[in-house]
């Protein structure tokens, strides 16, 4: 199982020949991060940052020009580093356990943000829905 999603993932992100993007969620206080390794932008979006006009959240940029970063030990899963320059903006663990803890979707990263916990995706290897995906198999989920 392991190998299966390591080489789904790798499909996306690892020739370098197609542009990918990472989708990061977290709780408290409600940042996404993403970045796009076209352009190699790390954005943060909090609804904490509105236009004052609009009320719509304002992206601000974190990084310019980062990487994505593949660990070379493995210590019982991969890790990746979201790095600009010497900065590490994120370490990833691709566990298949990440969680945005506001719902069912499991995440095939994990990482944190400012000490918060949160879920990343990939186009190529998406969040699911846990109680979906135990819905289909007709078991039962939750209390």
């Amino acid at each position: 199982m392991k190998v299966a999603f390591l080489a789904i993932l790798a499909a996306g992100m690892g020739s370098g020949a197609q542009a990918a993007t990472l989708h990061c969620a977290f709780t408290e206080p409600f940042v996404d991060i993403d970045f796009d390794t076209a352009s190699g932008n790390v954005v943060l979006t909090t609804p904490h940052e509105t236009d004052r006009a609009t009320g719509k959240p304002v992206p601000t940029t974190l990084a310019e020009n980062a990487k994505l970063v593949r660990e070379d030990a493995w210590k019982d899963f991969q890790t990746f580093y979201l790095k600009a320059g010497d900065q590490t903006i994120l370490t990833l663990q691709l566990t298949g356990q990440g969680g945005d803890g506001m719902n069912e979707l499991m995440f095939p990263f994990e990482t944190k943000y400012s000490g918060v916990g949160g879920g990343c995706e990939t186009d190529t290897a998406p969040a699911y829905d846990l109680g979906q995906l135990y819905e289909s198999f007709d078991i039962k989920f939750g209390n």
